[in-house]
């Protein structure tokens, strides 16, 4: 679809275009990548801990759905999404898959990345792009900017936090 010169691809994950807004969060884990990894993939448990996506709810397996509740300007709304790329303990990525993929096309990823000391860096980069990312940048930017600080600092305090663990919690990717 080409829209005002702006491709609007319906594969990724992609880079950044003429068209794009680019949205950053990271931060330091003093954790393994494996238990950061057991966090983010434990979808049924961000209702527990996760301040921006407050459920979720599907597989972690690249072409399956998940479905989030997210803050977004102050109002939980649905979102659905498709997983792109599951590496695990090192990259996951979706893009979104609801009807406003139509006007604007979606994407996160996020990786873990060790570190020398045994910490891990935590990045996650929301893309938004074609030729409305600009107006969704507009309506959404900062409650974007801001669900993504929040989910960041609390995927920190999780995995640094002993008492996440539960009995029966799952990382595995199930396809």
């Amino acid at each position: 679809m080409l829209a005002a010169g702006c491709t609007i691809p319906w594969h990724a994950p992609r880079g950044r275009t003429k068209c794009s807004e680019l949205f950053r969060a990271e931060t330091v884990i003093a954790a393994t990548p494996a238990r950061v990894w057991s966090v983010l993939v434990d979808l049924p448990a961000y209702r527990d801990w996760n301040p921006w996506l407050r459920s979720a709810e599907g597989r972690v397996a690249p072409g399956a759905g998940v479905r989030a509740r997210v803050l977004l300007n102050g109002e939980i709304r649905t979102a659905d999404h498709i997983v792109l790329v599951v590496e695990p303990g090192r990259r996951l990525c979706w893009r979104d898959a609801g009807w406003t993929a139509a006007f604007v096309y979606g994407q996160r990823c996020r990786w873990i990345e060790p570190l020398p000391d045994g910490r891990v860096r935590f990045v996650q980069e929301l893309l938004l792009d074609g030729a409305f990312a600009g107006m969704a940048d507009a309506m959404y930017g900062d409650s974007l900017v801001a669900g993504m600080t929040a989910e960041t600092a609390a995927l920190r305090v999780r995995a640094e936090s002993q008492a996440w663990a539960r009995p029966g919690a799952s990382a595995t990717i199930r396809r």
